[in-house]
């Protein structure tokens, strides 16, 4: 309760609360009832669009970074003036003997006082520019400033079926448009979602969240202002490791020994003092009890130095951890993906950061030994072979609860990331999902990277299984594929697409958009077009699929890929898929009326002349002009060939 208050008051709070609260010398209040945006506004901050609400909170918050440094430098004077009334007054009561000595102690209350309003309006500051850094890179997703935003590139697999086609991750990528996470975890997750296509199920349940999500824009600014400031990330693979499997367990008795030896020498000395033990007696206890202590503690030396060791950096996380999953159960969801995510939280009837608490104090203690001073009155009390018990015995218990825990944490950044995407897109809509299939039909199917994109109809089912788009240059035919993909990619996480109606069953993608040679390898790009499109054969074999391929077969004469064209399509026609492929060239239009499932559609331009002009609107048909010649004139090409090359000296 202390952290949510602490953040409340940092962003809730006026600046005449502050005042207030300097002058009275207590912590700014507030009412239950104030709001984390404006109170003097009746909309609802989801009404509000969301460049202008990012507007608002930016300006807010930059105004109260601004009046928490001036604030925090003020008490900084007022800190330099009381130190020197101080010292006047030391020197009037201790030399000139003007003043009882007793008025040199009324300036200590003042001091801490200033002291824990300077430390405040400090954590303020950093707390403001912290949700200024959030809110400048959520105006960055909206803005489409790529190079502002974490571009995921992490994420990126070189053999997934998809991400690098699809633009899913890298500088000006989906992940970029998506991804609001706090923490690592949540990152990963919201990349795991886009990589693996959900069943209806589960699309239904975190359809279901984020619209719930939506609407709640606090959440979001008190997630990334939550923990402390330095603890922005946390490496899930380190926790999974840290929690997973540990050492042997360690024997019922030790602890006990552990607690009872330490215990015994502090009795001691007592016992010495009211005269129950000899001198004598007293020596020969402490070098026997010392003698029992040292023996246990390297009987467990090895395992105490290896669970110091994996620590790591758990102790700078574990309060990020704590207070994010701390939000998630004191939050009360309606949908049922919500609910059973802040479900998995309790463990034991203790809730996770309770328990998580636990652990993070035990490893504050433990790390007490690392201070020279304490470092041999705490291993007199088998301090680190203490703790060191005690963590193992709490990762042995709750091990297994924090994978689960962690996972349920990235779920609901993930969630959260979604539904930050739907309010900032308020004209997407969810996609219906069918059972039959397969099936991708959509009305107004827009690209969701581009800020102005043109709308166009797809129909792909069980009549029109396959699409043959040819076109002219630059009219739009791989931004059409990629439009495609990206959408399918949305529904099947579970986030709103870029349609006015989008109508799908669930399937895999499977993408030959970017296909990339490789010397090393030694692989030509028609071979590795030529794998990418037996994999999606042997994909479609084991389940429906959606294909998207982008002038397939460009690597060979047009008599063969005429023909090793026909062989992909009727492969995959005969395995129920459905999917797109663009061409340039138009002896591949005949195989939609050769006996195939399919249609031919087309982008065109009405430049002529050195003029280029688009519309990139789809057209049924096959494009019966080209524009290469008209682009290498406007680029001089022609002219360059016609001009006479000039003579060589010599």
């Amino acid at each position: 309760m202390r952290d949510r208050h602490r953040c409340e008051k940092i962003v809730r709070s006026l600046p005449d609360d502050l005042a207030d609260g300097l002058r009275s010398g207590s912590q700014p209040t507030l009412s239950v009832g104030v709001t984390l945006f404006d109170v003097t506004s009746s909309a609802s901050p989801s009404a509000i669009p969301a460049a202008e609400f990012y507007a608002q909170r930016t300006e807010k918050l930059r105004a109260g970074s601004s009046d928490s440094i001036s604030r925090y430098w003020r008490c900084t004077q007022i800190l330099v003036a009381l130190a020197v009334v101080g010292c006047i007054a030391f020197y009037q009561a201790i030399v000139a003997k003007r003043l009882p000595l007793w008025s040199t102690v009324l300036v200590i209350p003042a001091l801490a006082a200033v002291v824990q309003q300077r430390h405040r309006y400090y954590l303020q500051f950093a707390q403001c520019n912290s949700l200024l850094a959030y809110y400048e890179k959520s105006d960055a997703r909206l803005t489409h400033q790529w190079q502002r935003l974490d571009p995921g590139e992490s994420f990126l697999d070189a053999d997934h079926f998809y991400s690098k086609d699809l633009d899913l991750f890298g500088v000006g990528s989906l992940y970029q448009l998506l991804c609001s996470a706090r923490t690592q975890i949540g990152r990963q997750s919201l990349a795991n979602w886009m990589k693996a296509p959900a069943n209806i199920r589960e699309i239904q349940a975190r359809q279901e969240a984020i619209s719930e999500l939506r609407e709640r824009r606090d959440l979001p600014e008190i997630i990334a202002g939550a923990g402390p400031e330095k603890a922005v990330d946390f490496r899930p693979e380190f926790l999974r490791s840290w929690a997973g499997p540990s050492s042997p367990s360690i024997p019922p008795w030790a602890p006990i020994l552990a607690f009872l030896l330490p215990l015994l020498i502090i009795a001691t000395p007592i016992l010495y003092w009211v005269a129950l033990v000899t001198v004598h007696g007293l020596w020969t206890c402490l070098v026997f009890l010392l003698c029992c202590e040292a023996v246990l503690a390297m009987a467990f030396r090895g395992q105490t130095r290896a669970t110091f060791e994996s620590l790591g950096s758990l102790s700078i996380e574990l309060p990020l951890i704590r207070e994010l999953l701390q939000i998630m159960e004191r939050e009360q969801f309606a949908s049922s993906k919500l609910r059973e995510l802040a479900g998995k939280l309790r463990d034991r009837g203790s809730g996770a950061s309770r328990t998580i608490g636990r652990l993070q104090k035990m490893i504050w203690f433990l790390k007490l030994r690392e201070i020279d001073l304490l470092a041999y009155p705490l291993f007199c009390l088998l301090w680190g072979t203490q703790f060191a018990m005690g963590v193992e015995r709490w990762r042995q218990r709750h091990g297994a609860a924090m994978l689960g825990w962690i996972t349920a944490l990235g779920e609901f950044e993930a969630l959260l990331s979604v539904a930050t995407y739907a309010y900032e897109h308020p004209d997407d809509r969810f996609p219906e999902l069918v059972e039959q299939g397969p099936r991708f039909e959509a009305q107004g199917l827009g690209h969701p990277l581009l800020a102005e994109s043109v709308r166009n109809n797809v129909q792909l089912d069980s009549t029109v299984r396959f699409l043959i788009v040819s076109g002219s240059n630059m009219s739009g035919k791989s931004t059409f594929l990629r439009a495609i993909g990206l959408n399918a990619v949305l529904a099947f996480l579970g986030a709103p697409v870029c349609v006015a109606a989008l109508r799908l069953s669930p399937m895999t993608i499977g993408a030959a958009i970017r296909v990339q040679d490789s010397v090393v390898d030694g692989r030509s790009h028609f071979l590795a077009e030529m794998y990418r499109l037996r994999r999606m054969i042997e994909t479609a074999e084991r389940e429906p699929s959606l294909f998207l391929s982008d002038e397939i077969m460009g690597g060979t004469n047009s008599h063969d890929r005429r023909i090793a064209t026909e062989w992909v399509i009727r492969a995959l026609m005969r395995r129920d898929a459905i999917g797109a492929i663009t061409t340039h060239d138009l002896a591949l239009t005949e195989i939609a009326a050769n006996g195939l499932p399919g249609a031919n559609v087309h982008f065109a331009d009405s430049g002529e002349s050195g003029n280029l002009c688009f519309d990139y609107k789809l057209r049924p048909g096959v494009l019966t002009h080209s524009n290469a010649l008209n682009i290498a004139h406007m680029l001089g090409i022609d002219s360059a060939a016609e001009q006479t090359p000039p003579q060589k000296s010599g």
